[in-house]
């Protein structure tokens, strides 16, 4: 277990030095659902910005929360089968104001949902695996061709992953009975990733551990009445972005 934990600190390497003692991570998009099919990787990721400078600060500000040192970075993320821009936001707080935060940028940035995990967690209950490709190779592309290849292994592995400079993160999420949303156990979920990096060209299956992570769904109606304007906010930046690209 101790060079699991050393893989995962060596992939948020990147964050500052505070985060060696960050209990949660929190895992979400800011490309709803909805959005146009054929909008460009690229514009995903000028609306991906445009979310953590202009709607991230003001959300923490609505839900009432403090950000101080919270710090959101930009990275793949995969969901349902398709490759998105995501962010990566570190915070140093309880489970219950980061379970709310959650819900905040979920219910604003109408996503399903928004992971928050805990890597140093002695008692995880979330099976993982990293996936890992040789240095500078990973590109959305690649990610994507994977994701598909991994799915295609078993339709469980289509659920979503992070990604991490060169490294993918695949969670084997549970819902709040325990039941996993793959339908597989943790050894099982495993042994597909593995058949799949075996069969794709640079694809290592580098490490599993446990985790404790969790959906934190979007809920029906936000806690806050400033969150209202946020999400407006959000749909406009949607509209201005994504739907006025001209179809490819």
């Amino acid at each position: 277990m101790r060079r699991h934990i050393l893989a995962l600190a060596l992939i948020f390497a990147t964050a500052p030095a505070f985060a060696q003692a960050v209990a949660q991570h929190l895992f979400f998009e800011a490309v709803p659902a909805g959005a146009p099919p054929d909008a460009s990787y690229e514009a995903r990721q000028r609306l991906t910005e445009r979310a953590r400078t202009d709607l991230l600060p003001a959300i923490l500000d609505a839900a009432g929360l403090d950000g101080t040192g919270t710090v959101a970075d930009l990275r793949m993320g995969g969901y349902r089968l398709r490759t998105n821009p995501s962010l990566h936001l570190t915070l140093r707080w309880e489970d219950g104001p980061a379970d709310r935060l959650a819900g905040a940028i979920a219910w604003s940035l109408e996503q399903d949902s928004v992971l928050v995990a805990d890597f140093d967690s002695a008692d995880g209950a979330t099976g993982y695996a990293l996936v890992r490709f040789p240095a500078g190779s990973l590109t959305p592309d690649r990610a994507q061709r994977f994701f598909l290849a991994a799915a295609a292994e078993h339709e469980g592995l289509g659920g979503g992953y992070t990604a991490f400079g060169d490294t993918l993160l695949f969670l084997n999420l549970r819902d709040g009975d325990g039941a996993s949303y793959s339908g597989l156990t943790d050894d099982a979920f495993v042994e597909f990733l593995r058949r799949a990096a075996d069969a794709f060209p640079g694809a290592v299956l580098a490490a599993t551990g446990r985790a404790d992570a969790r959906l934190v769904l979007q809920p029906p109606q936000p806690d806050s009445p400033a969150l209202a304007p946020l999400r407006a906010r959000h749909a406009a930046l949607v509209s201005e972005i994504l739907t006025t690209e001209p179809a490819r």
